[in-house]
């Protein structure tokens, strides 16, 4: 049953992101920060599919010949914002996360983000930036383990810049070479 509401819910965001930015594109900062803001803040993310709508996002985008730029720049912004609330939560919370009703079905996610954490340490943001199931546990361990906000707002922000664009721009340039 589980897998059925996934696949609809996938299926209708994903219509729902292409007939949005192909009928507003200024739409397109906005539809890609609350993708990535939602991708990127923890709990949030396990439900958003959010790599999957910003591709189909950076398709639309391209095939429309929309402009990369509003769309880029919300989801850095809003991928940035997303983690640094999860940094901020873990930073305050500690290690009482795990006491938390909300945070205790994501133990496992929450130990691996430790794990990698512990071994990678502020290049572990960068790194889980790109495993989907560990983008948003990161930050809260990084702040858990009370990495300092400089360091990991320098991470934080290199990766979302590299994340967004290879999640938009791959699609849209493909797109915009073959149907130009």
């Amino acid at each position: 049953m589980f897998p059925d509401i996934f696949h609809w819910f996938v299926h209708d965001a994903r219509l729902w992101v292409t007939a949005t930015a192909q009928a507003h594109p200024l739409w397109c900062f906005p539809i890609a920060f609350a993708i990535a803001f939602s991708e990127s803040f923890v709990g949030v993310s396990f439900i958003v599919p959010g790599t999957i709508l910003l591709v189909t996002l950076g398709g639309v985008i391209g095939a429309s010949h929309i402009s990369l730029i509003p769309a880029l720049t919300g989801a850095i912004i809003g991928s940035v914002l997303g983690d640094w609330i999860s940094w901020w939560i873990g930073f305050h919370y500690h290690h009482k996360i795990v006491h938390f009703w909300l945070f205790r079905r994501f133990e496992d996610q929450i130990e691996k983000a430790l794990h990698l954490f512990h071994k990678w340490g502020t290049w572990a943001i960068f790194i889980g930036r790109f495993m989907g199931p560990l983008r948003a546990t990161v930050p809260l361990v990084a702040g858990m383990s009370e990495l300092e906000f400089r360091p990991f707002m320098i991470a934080n922000t290199a990766s979302a810049v590299l994340w967004a664009y290879v999640l938009l721009a791959p699609v849209g340039a493909v797109l915009r070479h073959f149907f130009p």
